[in-house]
């Protein structure tokens, strides 16, 4: 099978990138792992997407986000995303998709205020924005014929030089042909003039992680296998409040949005604590929010602290945040009269596979858009609402690089895929392996890092991704099995970026109404 374009991956830029393509005229085969278009993180986003605000300006929205980033952006991507993203959601996601966002009575647009923004410019669609957006990106792509779509396909590895027949591809710069895909017991090559990684993020390699179960690191793994760059891996920003759910591996998060519009957060004798970190309180940006609710939980000896609704009121919380609302009262919490405890999170990476403002990596004909790229607009730390945001910008600019620049691709003669596919180990062994993951993470590469714990978690998942190469050696490969991998490699370059930065090291916050500040954006650099 050959396509123009092969996209793996059908959140916001995974579907805008195949559908900017497909209405150029472009042959799209579009991969997903997952078996409903909704098993997305841009489904579970909630609190919104960046747009304009009154008396908003292209550097007032720049200078946002170099300061979350604590000056660590790539300015001319973050340029790019404030000066085009707010054109691109009102003509492709307002004008065209028709997403139904907010408006107050009298036409104008709701707009909510979030952490770190210097005015208000999150437009929303009531607390579940990406659920809205992703809906009808998944009914345009449906619709598109030049969209074939492959659900519950499994991408095993990109195909590259190193799988070609033909040596002498081998001794020229790595090129990306396409990819081995697994559908049913089957191992099929796709090839394509461009490959496009839009695979999301890894949170899921952390205990606690704001993500779905599907976010393993796909992308970041294949991009590694495939010898292409990734960057600025130790930077995982830690979301603040996730509902504290003991036994449960993924949490239900609290929109950021809830303390822009007036929730605090409280220690365990219910006392703001956020104004001894931040001159900005509850506003301060999300990476010192975590870390002041991590140290704040060590210092007291608690498993969570507090996070307090009522402010807000009981109407505006029924109206403004009803998914909110209702996921708390059905788990027993009537957040008009009680604080809900909460804990922070593994929630997106800043880092990823380097790309440049259009899209392109390392390998030519590769792509990476959405959180498995880096173009360098986080830094070191996200700007709120940023991320659906930079995921429709440079989905459109990849498309209009692979429609002008990428050459007609002639299949080339391809080896036989190296492994026998099998069915995977029971899920018993899996769960524990990815138990092992999950906490040595947490525990050593976490919102607190030191260099002898990086080592032990080193030595650690060493030792998993030999008992994954055991498993597959016995039992063949399969997704699961393959997922996993993903994992412990994933995990491995977090951990070995983290050791290689001493600016990844953790340093405690100030109780001084003050946090410090250092040149790699937040003082672990990592939040």
């Amino acid at each position: 099978m050959v396509y123009d374009a092969l996209v793996i991956g059908n959140g916001i830029a995974g579907s805008c990138t195949a559908l900017f393509l497909a209405r150029q005229g472009k042959s799209v085969c579009l991969v997903t792992k997952a078996s409903a278009l909704d098993e997305t993180n841009t489904a579970r986003a909630q609190g919104g997407i960046v747009f304009r605000g009154e008396r908003d300006t292209t550097d007032l929205l720049l200078a946002d986000i170099l300061r979350a980033s604590s000056f660590s952006s790539c300015r001319k991507s973050a340029r790019i995303l404030a000066r085009l993203g707010p054109v691109l959601v009102q003509r492709f996601l307002i004008e065209e998709l028709h997403v139904p966002f907010e408006r107050k009575k009298e036409g104008t647009w709701d707009l909510f205020q979030e952490g770190a923004h210097s005015l208000r410019r999150i437009l929303h669609v009531k607390d579940y924005t990406g659920k809205a957006i992703q809906e009808r990106l998944n009914e345009a792509v449906l619709k598109e014929r030049n969209i074939t779509l492959f659900p519950r396909t499994f991408a095993l590895e990109l195909i590259t030089s190193l799988h070609l027949a033909d040596f002498a591809f081998r001794y020229k710069p790595p090129e990306c042909f396409g990819a081995y895909v697994l559908r049913g017991n089957e191992v099929i090559p796709i090839f394509a003039r461009a490959t496009v990684l839009a695979t999301g993020g890894l949170n899921a390699i952390f205990r606690h992680s704001s993500g779905g179960p599907w976010c393993t690191g796909d992308g970041f793994a294949l991009a590694w296998r495939a010898q292409a760059t990734l960057v600025n891996m130790e930077y995982i920003q830690f979301h603040p409040t996730l509902l504290y759910s003991p036994g449960e591996p993924y949490a239900f998060l609290i929109s950021e949005a809830v303390r822009g519009e007036g929730a605090v957060l409280l220690d365990r004798e219910g006392k703001p604590f956020l104004e001894h970190f931040h001159p900005l309180g509850n506003l301060a940006p999300r990476d010192v929010v975590a870390r002041a609710i991590f140290q704040t939980m060590k210092e007291e000896g608690t498993s969570h602290v507090f996070l307090d609704l009522s402010p807000l009121g009981a109407e505006k919380i029924r109206t403004a945040f009803p998914e909110i609302f209702e996921e708390l009262r059905r788990r027993g919490f009537d957040v008009t009269r009680e604080p809900v405890p909460v804990v922070p999170g593994a929630h997106f990476a800043c880092g990823g596979v380097l790309s440049d403002s259009w899209g392109r990596t390392t390998v030519r004909r590769l792509y990476a858009v959405g959180e498995v790229a880096c173009t360098g607009v986080h830094g070191t730390n996200r700007l709120a609402s940023t991320s659906l945001l930079e995921g429709l910008v440079f989905a459109f600019r990849a498309a209009r690089s692979i429609v002008s620049s990428e050459p007609p691709l002639a299949p080339p003669p391809l080896l036989p895929f190296p492994e026998q596919v099998g069915e995977p180990p029971e899920e018993h062994v899996l769960a524990e392996l990815r138990r092992v993951i999950q906490e040595t993470m947490w525990e050593y590469v976490g919102l607190e890092r030191e260099k002898a714990g990086l080592f032990r978690a080193l030595d650690c998942l060493l030792e998993v991704k030999q008992n994954v190469l055991n498993l597959q050696q016995r039992h063949g490969v399969s997704a699961p099995l393959r997922e996993l991998e993903n994992m412990v490699d994933t995990a491995l370059l977090v951990t070995r970026a983290a050791l290689q930065n001493p600016l990844s090291f953790s340093t405690p916050l100030i109780r001084s109404g003050r946090a410090p500040s250092s040149p790699g954006g937040s003082q672990d650099g990592r939040s």
